[in-house]
């Protein structure tokens, strides 16, 4: 009896979960002539089947041997992009992660009331503005447009929820100061020496400023 042939789709499987698990090489060639160049490459051509060439502006280009027949190279192709998209998605994913408890990790560090929709909304404010600055300059015409068209909200609902978040901070933090029972709170506090208030956008600078730093610090890091 004879045994059947692997299908294309299991053979694009096994070739995929090869490339994953291929353990990440770094090559230096040092070649002397054109014969010694092409022995080289197609060392790595059949060796992988595919040789990636990066570009002045670090976009990785890759040539694909063919010469054992299309199906092969299309498994290459395949199973590379795969590699490629996956790789890419879960990197994604572990900066978003991290980024998410660098947040929540700053904002704990003040009494606000988690209950208002304002706390939601500077939470998404600060996801936008560690990776993009511009947001902040202006605030109005930039940030609270975006997170009102996440949130289904009108930019001037997103605007008051916010002053009254920090209001509400404010007015939490001046009365624990006054209270002389208070010796020592667990929340630091966010009003600056002498201020009553917390203008918003000052105040969301500052707390992503907080937040970068928190990314880059080696006891987050580590």
């Amino acid at each position: 009896m004879i045994p059947s042939r692997p299908s294309i789709a299991s053979d694009m499987a096994s070739e995929q979960r090869l490339s994953v698990e291929r353990r990440h090489e770094w090559g230096f060639y040092v070649v002397s002539s054109s014969r010694e160049l092409l022995q080289h490459i197609e060392g790595i051509m059949n060796r992988d089947g595919l040789f990636g060439v990066m570009d002045s502006e670090g976009r990785v280009h890759y040539l694909v041997d063919a010469r054992k027949g299309y199906p092969y190279a299309a498994r290459q192709i395949f199973s590379t992009a795969s590699r490629l998209v996956q790789e890419q998605s879960t990197s994604a994913s572990n900066e978003t992660q991290s980024l998410e408890e660098a947040i929540t990790t700053v904002l704990e560090r003040y009494d606000f009331n988690r209950e208002l929709r304002g706390y939601r909304l500077l939470y998404s404010m600060l996801k936008f503005v560690v990776s993009d600055r511009s947001l902040l300059d202006p605030i109005s015409k930039r940030l609270y447009p975006k997170i009102a068209r996440l949130y289904g909200l009108k930019v001037n609902q997103v605007e008051r929820n916010v002053r009254y978040l920090f209001a509400n901070l404010c007015k939490r933090e001046l009365s624990t100061k006054s209270n002389t029972r208070d010796d020592k709170s667990v929340f630091l506090p966010l009003l600056q020496k002498g201020a009553k208030t917390l203008p918003s956008a000052e105040t969301i600078r500052r707390l992503s400023n907080e937040v970068r730093r928190l990314l880059h610090s080696d006891c987050f890091n580590a």
